[in-house]
């Protein structure tokens, strides 16, 4: 590894992920698509991405693969309200990864996060329930208790990434690449 890059190997193609201020930074190279989720919300509305970000101008996806994750994805998921909660050009969502749960204990997890989430936020919370693995690949999975989060563009390609807890450095880096999203859409 050389001194604050870290190069990865995804669908034969290699990007540096680079680290700045504990932010990772995708490369343009590294235009990976999110996989396709048809989900429900805890709001009971209908989530289909990317084809729900093709009127964004940019997706934030907060993702936790753990029960021990929820801090971080709550935190995460406070400073992007705080920004954009009541934003028309900027998409957000929680993912609880979940389908590697057992059946019988999914329920039990899912009522436990729902009771956990406050209510405003339950449009934007949507168990993923399928593609684990895609998911896991995508977010290049390492640390079963850190969020992980992604921008990615109106198509669900992915154009910023980086994991852990809140960070204000981490979180700058986040905004800066949702507001470049948003002024080369024109928003």
């Amino acid at each position: 590894m050389i001194r604050g890059v870290k190069v990865y190997l995804s669908r034969s193609l290699l990007f540096p992920l680079i680290a700045v201020n504990g932010a990772a930074v995708v490369g343009p190279a590294a235009a990976e698509r999110i996989p396709e989720v048809h989900g429900t919300s805890f709001a009971n509305q209908a989530v289909n991405l990317p084809e729900d970000l093709q009127d964004k101008a940019a997706g934030i996806l907060v993702l936790g693969f753990s029960r021990g994750s929820r801090d971080a994805v709550t935190g995460w998921a406070q400073k992007i309200a705080g920004d954009y909660r009541t934003s028309n050009v900027v998409a957000y969502y929680e993912l609880p990864v979940v389908a590697s749960v057992p059946g019988f204990l999914r329920g039990i997890l899912l009522r436990s996060i729902r009771s956990s989430a406050p209510e405003r936020a339950h449009k934007r919370i949507v168990p993923i329930t399928d593609h684990e693995e895609g998911w896991r690949a995508l977010v290049h999975y390492g640390v079963a208790d850190d969020a992980y989060l992604l921008v990615v563009d109106r198509r669900g390609g992915v154009v910023w990434q980086t994991q852990g807890q809140p960070t204000d450095a981490a979180y700058a880096a986040l905004k800066q690449r949702v507001e470049a999203l948003k002024t080369k859409s024109g928003n």
